[in-house]
């Protein structure tokens, strides 16, 4: 349809449109700052023309061509599209067949079957996640410092508290070591705990021992 044939659409008066729209935002998504964008985005930064501009604040490596999906991936969806047979919507929690595939893969030994698994998509849509699943309002949980600041993010829009615990990186990539850990922090029932290793760019879980060792410091 070209401009010519457009309909204009009435708005019963001659109100000024913009005035009778007065939406305000929640308390919970007033909450929600993140602390990285916050630094990059608010500040009036001016670039300096003899060098070249690095995105700290990114951190999707993918962005700049650093891994490239792998080329059988890539023809299994291929195949996957061609065939049209898997149009549509799927379960939130992910395709069964994907799930079960996934709880074979990564269950090193236990009984991990498909209705274990929660297929989510990317972690900031994991970290929401665990917070709705485990935390209310009012709730605290421990999350490190220095850490991920997603966490903090989703806890301040939920009214919940985040608590910290202190860590040393000795040397880049060796194990972080827990300092300081206040036993203040160990008076209530946390929500959740975020045990990430801030000196592992692959994000593995914490063993146990350490887990153990930041409950009982």
């Amino acid at each position: 349809m070209s401009s010519e044939d457009a309909v204009p659409v009435p708005v019963g008066d001659d109100r000024d449109v913009g005035a009778a729209w007065n939406i305000s935002g929640s308390k919970e998504a007033q909450g929600c700052v993140h602390p990285i964008r916050v630094l990059v985005e608010g500040g009036a930064y001016k670039a300096n023309p003899d060098k070249p501009l690095l995105k700290l604040h990114l951190g999707d490596p993918a962005h700049f061509g650093n891994l490239p999906a792998s080329p059988v991936a890539l023809h299994a969806l291929s195949e996957v599209a061609l065939q049209g047979a898997s149009n549509g919507y799927v379960p939130t929690i992910g395709l069964e067949e994907a799930r079960r595939s996934v709880a074979k893969k990564f269950s090193y030994g236990h009984n991990i079957t498909a209705e274990d698994v929660v297929i989510t998509s990317g972690c900031s849509h994991a970290i929401d996640l665990v917070f709705t699943a485990c935390c209310d309002h009012g709730d605290n949980i421990l999350v490190p410092r220095p850490g991920f600041p997603l966490y903090i993010t989703n806890s301040a829009c939920r009214d919940v508290e985040s608590r910290f615990y202190n860590l040393l990186v000795s040397h880049v990539g060796t194990t972080v070591i827990v300092r300081e850990t206040s036993k203040d922090l160990l008076d209530f029932m946390p929500g959740c705990m975020q045990p990430n290793d801030v000196a592992d760019p692959r994000k593995r879980r914490s063993p146990t021992e350490r887990l153990l060792s930041i409950l009982l410091a």
